[in-house]
């Protein structure tokens, strides 16, 4: 395997020398003459330098972890390909974590990363309170998604659930509709319990009561949503439209009503929430909140490289980007 030394001896210069212009610190420290001979030993060797034991020396590995929630969920999926298109060009690469909903796989996700030396970690969607992620941060700094990072000086990058899910229900109520139910998300999620609280909250203000059996617990899962619909229409009094917390449960609960003979819109209304790419797929298509996918991704990315850049330099206040959704009216509500 070719070494650095070898490099130098064919281009007639010394180890530091190599070591400069490979770790850019050639500039005023060695003629130009003295590069092109260095370039020229690199080509014809094929040299590869090692990454590894240059970034342990710099106290960087050019990774950064990323913590998700549901690696089943589509959502999350092309969150993740905004963070990889972001991070193309910046020489970073990214190492993610799937935690499945659980409390005790987000901490050991981000004990594993810490481990591993990443330069700094962004958390989507996590489901443990903000307080201990500030107490075991050590080296490197976090950026939350989809999650407020309340009194911490944590940065964050969100967008603004109660107004999408207002929007949603608000939606169904303009189109006539006044039993309107709702299948939740799981209720170790914030996003789950600020999505309902805005459900009832706009039920409220229209001055439409809120059933307590039209609220059934999901998991933000295809099946839940089947089985959810499958509960709401058991009921006596049944509901004329449903808000979905996500758009995988609007799909299940959609199945239902069509393998029932359920007409959507017509017998039931259906609005779910994300916008992923097959919502506009299935039939009927499905009325949604779209939340702006590739910006919250590219401005979390950009926000963590910031901080990592700054690291050591300056003590910083968490800084808190809240972003805006769009309810997408489709054929079934």
């Amino acid at each position: 395997m070719t070494t650095i030394m070898d490099v130098a001896k064919l281009a007639k210069v010394s180890k530091t020398s190599v070591s400069r212009y490979l770790n850019g610190q050639n500039v005023g420290h060695m003629s130009e003459e003295t590069k092109e001979r260095i370039i020229a030993a690199i080509k014809e060797l094929d040299y590869q330098p090692n990454s590894i034991a240059r970034s342990l020396k710099q106290k960087s590995t050019k990774v950064i972890g990323l913590v998700v929630n549901d690696m089943s969920n589509l959502f999350f999926l092309e969150i993740i390909r905004g963070i990889e298109m972001e991070l193309k060009n910046s020489g970073y690469n990214l190492l993610v974590c799937n935690s499945d909903t659980n409390v005790e796989m987000e901490l050991q996700c981000l004990k594993m990363l810490e481990k591993r030396q990443i330069d700094g970690v962004i958390l989507i969607g996590m489901n443990m309170p903000v307080s201990h992620i500030e107490k075991i941060r050590t080296e490197f700094p976090i950026v939350l998604m989809e999650r407020d990072p309340g009194k911490t000086n944590l940065d964050s990058v969100q967008i603004d659930n109660k107004v999408g899910a207002y929007e949603a229900v608000k939606h169904l109520i303009e189109r006539g509709h006044q039993r309107i139910a709702h299948i939740t998300g799981p209720f170790i999620s914030t996003m789950a319990m600020e999505r309902k609280e805005s459900y009832e909250e706009c039920l409220k203000d229209y001055g439409i009561e809120v059933w307590p059996q039209f609220i059934v617990s999901g998991n933000y899962k295809l099946e839940s949503g089947y089985a959810g619909m499958q509960a709401l229409m058991a009921l006596r009094e049944k509901p004329t439209a449903v808000f979905c917390a996500n758009d995988y449960m609007a799909m299940g609960a959609l199945r239902f009503l069509m393998e029932h003979n359920y007409k959507v819109p017509q017998d039931v209304a259906l609005v779910g929430y994300d916008d992923i790419m097959v919502s506009k797929m299935v039939t009927p298509s499905l009325t949604t909140v779209r939340q702006p996918v590739w910006e919250l991704a590219g401005v979390a990315t950009r926000l963590l490289l910031e901080r990592i850049k700054e690291k050591g330099q300056k003590e910083h206040k968490g800084q808190k980007v809240i972003m805006q959704s769009e309810l997408v009216i489709r054929a079934s509500s």
